[in-house]
């Protein structure tokens, strides 16, 4: 009964990124409200794998679920102390595509565009699933609303701009066709969290990689 109605929702809801939120949030209640106690606890991680990327087809979990091993090398491979920070490496799906959103703080160093040793390496390892997939590459550069005005970077419209150029020279580097990225500085436009404390602003910091046009 379960698998069916978890079928049901994703049916239902597999369009964008919030409503992929609600169908777990509406998952885990009903679960709870059915009184299904026994067994293993049904991990959210597995409900989010198994809803594909919306848009791409009967193929496509495969580019997502390619990612997510990605991001699993990243966390075997390199000490990012993410998790400690409360930082998430995440692969979500969209209508037109994958994204891997990495958090800048990992990246690089506070209020620079200077990756960090840790950060060159994330890139390496992401780099090498990316360009094993074909279609076209955005990287986006993402921060907070705090100002920042450096010489360098008179505000967060140049520092969003050139992080994301910096990873997609990486990217370039690693592999990746330099005719199929592009790269979009956002500012503060476009957060994930209200920018109402240190934890929410530390989320809103950072590069999301979107793939689309994906070619099977």
């Amino acid at each position: 009964m379960m698998n069916s109605l978890l079928a049901l929702f994703i049916a239902m809801f597999a369009f964008s990124e919030p409503k992929r939120t609600k169908i777990i949030s509406i998952f885990m209640s009903l679960r709870e409200s059915l009184g299904v106690m026994t067994g293993e606890p049904f991990p959210e991680k597995k409900i989010e794998a198994m809803i594909s990327t919306p848009g791409l087809g009967p193929l496509a979990g495969k580019p997502t679920g390619f990612l997510m091993s990605a991001i699993e090398e990243i966390k075997k491979e390199v000490e990012t102390g993410a998790e400690q920070r409360g930082l998430l490496f995440r692969v979500y799906g969209t209508q037109e595509g994958p994204v891997v959103s990495l958090p800048s703080d990992i990246l690089f160093e506070p209020g620079s565009a200077e990756l960090s040793l840790k950060g060159e390496k994330v890139i390496s390892i992401l780099a090498k699933y990316i360009s094993a997939i074909q279609g076209n590459i955005i990287v986006e550069g993402h921060t907070d609303d705090i100002p920042i005005r450096s010489e360098r970077y008179p505000s967060n419209w140049e520092l969003s701009s050139a992080r994301a150029s910096v990873v997609a020279r990486l990217l370039e580097k690693y592999g990746v066709p330099h005719d199929k990225i592009t790269v979009v500085g956002y500012a503060d436009t476009k957060p994930i969290l209200p920018n109402i404390s240190p934890e929410n602003r530390a989320q809103n910091r950072r590069i999301e990689i979107k793939l689309k046009d994906i070619v099977y």
